[in-house]
């Protein structure tokens, strides 16, 4: 049976649930009348949960308590009640979000303590890998975000009119800008959005090259950028970010192929960013088809606990070269299921990830498109941005390609861009949009 929540916690809780009807809904299925050590308390919350149900999400007054308590048959129990319940209706909460930041600790604790327990189980019958799954998936149930969050659209009207308002006047500090002209002013993304995005190309077309460039994007605007390559491995992905940012040739640094003057400049120049920079970028290897969505979760709280550190954006290169949590039947459900668990990350942490990935073979010297995904559609399904590049064989001579935004789910889609593809220096570089969808 889980532990009981502190008694000066139990009465912020009633308190705050007694003015804020959203906490009654985020709680609702995370606290159990028994969590309550007082019985005068067990009989409040379930009044709460009673009254919200009963009269559409309308919060109980304490002339209905007081009611309610009137009809306590026990004298001894009716003036209990009293005591203990309507001071609460006016009692001040010094943060609310820390006491709900409080609860939720207590709960995860709570619900961990169930998920061990049915892991020792399996265990005990000799069923490891089982056990191993119920632990390695519990991230993607993290109870304090709830799978279901319940809106009002004519109640919360206001409410969501002053957020917007707030929101409107930081705009520019929440935006990821890119350098990819019009491109940029149909593609806001904002840095505390759950938003997965995916770049798709055909092999060698440089899809890994753009996703660096997403990470120069979203460095640049304020944001902690965990970037994770598979295919690639670390010391080619660092090269291929240090040439982006100080702007000499990737070979210069593969090969260490510096003289004296440029080297002493390249030092300065970084030296200069990081001194400039309040934010910092991780690149994260990994081997491929070994690392899961709930590995990847291991790794990130083991850098907030260590350093403090948390992304404001995660970069897979790429997501088709992960594992679901849990096998499935087929490699296509694999892929759907790998990508569902990144969407649901996206949500949990409410921030942008972007992932490459790979179109059919077929697909090449064509313009890609969301339909020449391969393996699984259903990736373009979950995807809320789709950034296609594509390259004619007279393109991929001239080193430029066509940059589509295919899919972008909170605006216009299909917009086109031309690219000059500058991977001497891991670039790419706007040259004009791309007025017409010609096939």
């Amino acid at each position: 049976m889980p532990n009981r929540i502190d008694r000066v916690l139990q009465k912020d809780l009633l308190a705050i649930m007694l003015k804020d009807v959203n906490v009654v809904t985020k709680f609702r299925r995370i606290i159990k009348p028994n969590f309550f050590s007082v019985r005068s308390y067990r009989f409040l919350y379930n009044k709460i949960l009673e009254h919200v149900e009963k009269f559409n999400g309308e919060l109980p007054s304490s002339r209905f308590i007081t009611i309610q308590i009137n009809k306590v048959k026990d004298n001894d129990r009716e003036k209990e009640f009293k005591e203990k319940i309507l001071p609460l209706f006016g009692r001040k909460i010094k943060s609310q979000k820390g006491i709900t930041d409080e609860i939720h600790q207590w709960a995860e604790k709570q619900k961990f303590g169930i998920i061990l327990e049915r892991a020792a189980r399996k265990g005990a019958e000799g069923d490891l890998n089982s056990a191993k799954s119920i632990i390695k998936s519990s991230f993607l149930f993290d109870i304090a975000d709830s799978n279901f969050k319940v809106h009002s659209v004519f109640e919360e009207w206001k409410s969501r009119q002053r957020q917007r308002k707030i929101d409107s006047k930081k705009i520019n500090q929440l935006i990821i800008k890119t350098e990819l002209g019009v491109l940029n002013d149909y593609l806001r993304i904002k840095r505390n959005q759950s938003l997965m995005g995916l770049i798709m190309g055909t092999s060698g077309v440089g899809k890994s090259i753009i996703s660096i460039n997403f990470g120069i994007y979203a460095l640049n605007s304020g944001c902690n950028v965990a970037h994770f390559v598979f295919e690639n491995t670390a010391q080619q992905t660092l090269a291929r970010y240090d040439s982006r940012l100080i702007e000499y040739p990737y070979s210069y640094l593969s090969d260490y192929n510096w003289n004296k003057k440029d080297l002493t400049r390249a030092n300065k120049i970084m030296r200069r960013l990081k001194k400039r920079r309040s934010k910092t970028l991780k690149v994260i290897h990994a081997p491929i088809d070994l690392v899961s969505v709930s590995d990847v979760e291991s790794i990130l709280k083991e850098l907030e606990m260590t350093e403090n550190w948390t992304p404001n954006v995660i970069i897979y290169d790429s997501g088709d070269h992960m594992i679901p949590t849990e096998s499935q039947e087929s490699y296509r459900l694999s892929v759907k299921k790998t990508y569902t668990e990144i969407k649901r990350q996206s949500e949990l942490r409410n921030i942008p990830i972007f992932s490459t990935t790979h179109a059919k073979a077929s697909a090449r010297g064509t313009k890609v498109r969301q339909e020449s995904f391969s393996e699984a559609y259903d990736k373009a399904r979950l995807a809320d941005v789709v950034l296609t590049i594509s390259q004619t064989q007279e393109e991929e001579d001239d080193h430029i390609a066509q940059l589509w935004l295919d899919k972008w789910r909170d605006g216009e889609g299909k917009i086109g861009i031309l690219v000059e593809l500058l991977f001497r220096v891991m670039t790419i570089k706007y040259i004009e949009r791309i007025e017409k969808d010609e096939d």
